[in-house]
């Protein structure tokens, strides 16, 4: 990790917030920082996180003049992979991709329950409602389902 991922790391996460990404190049561009929160993140702690990356010191020094700074939410068609994931997500309806041998996959269900051992799900098999429960060692990731 670069000195100035590092720098981001901590500014986000001082915001109460999670670096979920943070892409750069070395010769220049764009610092493009995905933040991230279990509540979802407000439009108010972005710029709030990106107001105090171009006030550090470190970021003006080194970086200003070669890269633009882009700070956002990771979008609704971000992969699911992580628990915290799961958790913000609960009462969505997910499509997922697992390992569990006895499961069909993708598993379509709407995330009942999440913690960072296992995920709990409704699911319809035959037309009836029923609660899965895959274990998050076993998740490989998940994609929301929107409605239109």
């Amino acid at each position: 990790m670069s000195e100035m991922e590092s720098l981001i790391k901590d500014i986000v996460e001082a915001s109460g917030a999670v670096a979920e990404d943070i892409k750069m190049s070395e010769t220049g561009g764009t610092i493009k920082v995905i933040c991230d929160t279990e509540e979802g993140i407000t439009s108010e702690i972005l710029v709030r996180i990106t107001r105090n990356i171009l006030q550090d010191p470190r970021y003006d020094e080194g970086y200003a003049e070669r890269y633009s700074l882009e700070v956002s939410s990771p979008g609704v068609d971000a992969p699911l992979t992580l628990p915290r994931h799961f958790r913000k997500n609960t009462g969505r309806e997910i499509e997922l991709f697992h390992s569990c041998d006895d499961r069909k996959d993708p598993l379509t269900g709407t995330i009942l329950e999440a913690d960072d051992t296992m995920l709990k799900l409704e699911v319809t098999e035959k037309k009836e409602k029923i609660i899965r429960v895959i274990p998050m060692d076993k998740v490989k990731h998940a994609g929301i389902r929107l409605k239109w």
